[in-house]
């Protein structure tokens, strides 16, 4: 009797040394940030012998990014991020130097040095509210096209190089700057002043009531454009040229008619 209770507490002994070297994931927080990969820490520690001992730090760790084909998104990594390091079953070295259906270099088995970091694991301390739509915190950098279908709200200012196409309205509240050209097809309405460097063209043009249109340029209309066509409400009124159907041109300074030729 006494010899099978030998036998089964080996058995217990070598089943759980063997589980307590098989590593499959751990908590970590990120201790350096590298050009593509971090340097983290386990933040759990192993109970060696009754002692709780701290792991070392695991260097040169592939972060891990929502990524398909040439697209991807990749958020910054600070140091003090916590992250849920994945160990691999087997050593992923060759892979990670290129080499793919390759035996691994080594026989190890869920080993520390096979570690992949998703960063974005937070305690409870740090915990982020679950929203009822798609929140985004922080700056955003994005290259390549823009596709935006659906009402769009802004509050700041909004600064853009390059040539705009805009079908629809477009309301905006903060300033906005602009290099290159716009093409619009439908409303703007603008709540401010505006400043145009060159000319202005369009077949009517029209001030707010409260507010005024002030040009430093000509304006050049194709629409026969009148008193009911051409309107400028306040104080400033408009200052400027334009021409009118008929070939004349028309020189308005604050409002006010000066000469037709």
């Amino acid at each position: 009797m006494n010899e099978k209770k030998q036998l089964i507490d080996t058995i217990d002994i070598a089943n759980f040394n063997a589980l307590a070297n098989t590593h499959t994931s751990s908590l970590a927080k990120v201790v350096a940030v590298n050009e593509t990969t971090i340097d983290v820490k386990p933040v759990i520690n192993r109970v060696v012998n009754g002692r709780s001992i701290e792991l070392t730090t695991f260097t040169k760790v592939p972060p891990l990014f929502m990524q398909g084909g040439s697209s991807y998104t990749a958020h910054p990594i600070a140091v003090g991020d916590y992250c849920l390091l994945i160990l691999t079953e087997r050593c992923f070295d060759r892979w990670y130097e290129g080499e793919d259906f390759r035996a691994p270099a080594e026989l190890r088995m869920h080993d520390y040095s096979d570690g992949i970091a998703i960063v974005g694991v937070n305690p409870r301390a740090g915990a982020i509210t679950i929203p009822s739509v798609i929140q985004q915190t922080g700056d955003t950098n994005q290259d390549g096209n823009y596709t935006h279908q659906g009402n769009r709200t802004q509050t700041g200012d909004y600064t853009i190089t390059g040539d705009i196409d805009h079908t629809g309205d477009h309301g905006q509240t903060g300033n906005m700057t602009r290099t290159g050209t716009r093409t619009q097809t439908g409303n703007d309405t603008i709540t401010g002043s505006g400043a145009y460097s060159g000319n202005l063209s369009a077949a009517s043009f029209s001030g707010p009531g409260g507010g005024s249109v002030i040009t430093t340029v000509p304006i050049e209309s194709t629409a026969d454009i009148g008193a009911d066509s051409f309107t400028v409400q306040g104080n400033a009124g408009a200052s400027g040229t334009f021409t009118t159907a008929d070939a004349k041109t028309v020189t308005v300074l604050n409002g006010i008619i000066t000469s037709i030729v």
